[in-house]
């Protein structure tokens, strides 16, 4: 009778342990389901601007309890971890949203030391651990850039280039074109000092301040940067998809963007 008993016994645990497996499949399945079908539906409702996802990794990886004037970056900010890097996975690209402490004081050191290590002794905008950058984000967030074009003709706005030139450029026009070339060594030995005379740094409105400090750590990230051979596909904010980078807040996500992919990924990616 014991032997029947023990027979009886295992054999109803081999059925419970079939069924847990099953339910736990079945789980799994569902849960997988929720996870794309939250993903897609993000895509698809967001597919306009869908040339903005990497800012929302931004958002999400600086400061996801703040309030972001853009609906998307809260929505993106609101999903879960693995949600979230399921749309970088459906979108191809190959940034990820993970743990970064100090984020943009990581992003502000690693431009300073850019600055540092290729124009010593000049000026920098980025002291007090990138106050003007930081407030682009949080004292102007959802303010429209103030200024889009400046008094300037660049050097190729001559021949038949020069037809239509209305005597403006965009507004980092001066920036890059100075920029490229003191950083191929052809350029101004203190290149920051004369952008900051240029755009008036010191002495014009905060929010402008703020503006020029942050397009400036921008585009330091990208000459700076050592990725030139890497085929890893983050993403291109802006001319992507006709999407606009229109408010302070885009304008700040964007430099992190850069300053991230450029230099402290790249570190990061170089210690492996």
């Amino acid at each position: 009778m014991a032997i029947v008993i023990a027979g009886l016994q295992l054999w109803q645990s081999g059925r419970m342990e079939k069924f847990e497996r099953r339910q736990d499949e079945r789980d799994e399945r569902r849960h997988a389901e929720e996870v794309k079908t939250r993903a897609v539906s993000f895509i698809s409702k967001h597919y306009a601007d869908r040339g903005l996802i990497p800012l929302c990794v931004m958002a999400a990886m600086h400061d996801d309890l703040h309030y972001y004037s853009r609906e998307m970056y809260r929505e993106f900010c609101c999903m879960t971890l693995e949600v979230q890097n399921r749309v970088l996975e459906y979108c191809g690209l190959d940034l990820r949203v993970m743990e970064e402490k100090r984020l943009f004081e990581r992003c502000i050191e690693a431009v300073t030391d850019v600055l540092s290590a290729r124009f010593p002794g000049d000026e920098s905008p980025f002291y007090d651990d990138g106050k003007y950058v930081l407030r682009s984000l949080e004292c102007y967030g959802d303010e429209k850039i103030p200024v889009e074009r400046i008094d300037y003709r660049p050097p190729y706005a001559v021949g038949p280039l020069a037809a239509n030139f209305d005597g403006t450029s965009s507004y980092e026009s001066f920036i890059t074109d100075v920029l490229s070339e003191s950083f191929r060594g052809e350029g101004p030995e203190r290149p920051i000092s004369v952008l900051e005379c240029e755009y008036d740094f010191g002495r014009t409105s905060e929010i402008k301040a703020c503006q020029f400090a942050t397009v400036l750590a921008q585009y330091i990230a990208i000459y700076g940067g050592k990725d030139d051979d890497s085929d890893k596909d983050y993403g291109a904010p802006g001319p992507y998809a006709g999407e606009t980078i229109s408010t302070m807040e885009d304008l700040f996500l964007l430099a992190v963007f850069e300053m991230y992919t450029h230099l402290v990924l790249q570190e990061k990616e170089a210690k492996v």
